[in-house]
Order: structure tokens, then sequence, then C-alpha cells
């Protein structure tokens, strides 16, 4: 048996109608942890502020140097043997 149920709906006050970005704000606040991550890849220039920056190149080349000294002696390990 499937019965229909209206959706609840808040009222808002005129500033809200206003301003929708602040309605959009507060639903984006109560979205769960994975929507406003979402939300902030969608709406914001993420890439051109933290991918294009000399500080982030130089802490990736950091990974591949430290990687590749961790795994020369595993490499050396699987050619002799």
């Amino acid at each position: 048996m499937k019965t229909c149920m209206t959706p609840l709906v808040a009222p808002v006050s005129s500033k809200t109608i206003r301003h929708p970005g602040l309605l959009r704000y507060k639903i984006a606040n109560e979205k769960s942890l994975l929507g406003r991550f979402r939300h902030f890849i969608e709406s914001t220039d993420w890439e051109e502020r933290y991918l294009c920056n000399h500080w982030v190149d130089k802490i990736c080349l950091g990974g591949v140097v430290a990687s590749l000294i961790y795994f020369i002696p595993l490499l050396f390990s699987i050619l002799r043997g």
C-alpha cells in the first residue's frame, strides 16, 4: 500500500527571498561531508588557487623523490633475484 506524502515546507523570511544565496548556503551547510566537498569542488576555483602554486609542486616532487628512495632497494632485490 503506497501513501503519498507532501513535503514539509519551512517558512522563510523576506530577506531569504531577496538573497537566494543565503538559502543555498544554508542548504549546503546541512548536507553531508561528501555533499559539502562536492559543492566546494563545483563552485570554487580550487584548481587555480591550489594546483598552480610553487609550494604544491615542491611537495609533490618531494613525494616522488621519497618514494624513489623507498623503492630502489626493492627494485634492486627484484633485479638480482
